[in-house]
């Protein structure tokens, strides 16, 4: 299973992580240099307590107020009643597996090396489209819409060591993600919302989710 279809599928089964210790949490598009200023979304203002780096947000409405993991290396809101396909994730990958290894290895070093270690998914059945440059919290960030024809266990990241593939966070075929590769000065975050392949208020979900990272502030 995959974590983006609880929490092993956000964790690919360990991406609900994304997918809840699951995830899920082609051609990528020429990225535009230049990010639009948005409003932020209706809801309410949530400080980190465990999550490094400690961020500031503002959660959708149609979120809970309170995330379902708040934990170092893992940040997750997961909807409920007929919002319960939907969720937010943050995560800083701690090691993943590359598609096609049975073995866990260290996430690339940086932003950009994790950037170009992602888009090389797209000879494994990965589609990215719609891919922007933008600005969270003052760093630099990539988005993306993420797809895929087979499943990816791992292939995104693990919240921590001795997490098996299936229990990481990974893009799968059922699973559309918006993800954002962000910048975070000595590290790399990765941020998404998720949604089930095909579902018609995929895009609203997507604009609120850009705009809680439009809001986001690392304190």
């Amino acid at each position: 299973m995959s974590r983006t279809t609880s929490w092993f599928a956000g964790r690919s089964g360990a991406c609900i992580f994304l997918v809840l210790m699951a995830v899920a949490c082609g051609t990528s598009d020429a990225p535009s240099d230049t990010s639009s200023a948005v409003v932020a979304p209706a809801g309410t203002t949530y400080l980190t307590t465990e999550f490094v780096p400690p961020l500031e947000v503002t959660v959708p409405a149609w979120l809970p107020r309170e995330p379902s993991a708040d934990e170092p290396n893992f940040l997750t809101w997961i909807g409920e009643g007929v919002w319960v396909d939907r969720a937010v994730r943050f995560l800083v990958p701690v090691n993943l597996y590359e598609p096609g290894s049975a073995a866990a290895t260290a996430p690339p070093a940086n932003y950009l090396a994790y950037l170009a270690y992602l888009r090389t998914q797209d000879q494994h059945g990965a589609q990215f489209t719609d891919e922007t440059t933008v600005t969270v919290g003052g760093r630099p960030a990539t988005v993306m819409t993420a797809t895929t024809t087979t499943s990816l266990d791992g292939s995104l990241g693990c919240p921590a060591d001795g997490i098996p593939a299936a229990g990481c966070f990974g893009l799968q075929p059922e699973l559309t993600l918006r993800i954002a590769i962000i910048d975070a000065t000595n590290t790399t975050l990765l941020a998404w919302a998720r949604a089930i392949t095909g579902t018609a208020d995929a895009a609203q979900e997507f604009d609120d989710f850009e705009r809680m990272l439009a809001n986001l502030q690392f304190r």
